[in-house]
């Protein structure tokens, strides 16, 4: 009867670390999901702040609608590159006057 309290009390000890552990366990779980909310809410405050500036999204809206134009002007390749000079050297390749 003895040996058998010894076993019941061993194995409730053993119970009871893994309860403590799987505690342990869950704490730290909640401590980084609240870590992970905080971050979430500290970037939607800065993007809340960088949105709530209109006057910085017409600039940019002005900025984009140059865009295009400028794009357009730009060679295609390398065939649309005229050479500034005909060689390095005047006397090869130089077209005559």
């Amino acid at each position: 009867m003895e040996v058998l309290a010894w076993v019941g009390l061993v194995v409730s000890w053993l119970l009871l670390v893994l309860v403590v552990k799987a505690v342990f366990i869950v704490l730290r779980v909640l401590k980084q999901a609240r870590r992970l909310a905080e971050m979430v809410r500290d970037a939607a405050v800065s993007l809340a702040a960088n949105v709530s500036d209109d006057k910085a999204f017409a600039e940019l809206e002005l900025l984009a609608g140059q865009l295009g134009p400028a794009v357009r002007g730009l060679p295609r390749g390398a065939s649309d590159v005229s050479p500034r000079i005909s060689s390095v050297s005047p006397g090869l390749g130089a077209h005559p006057s």
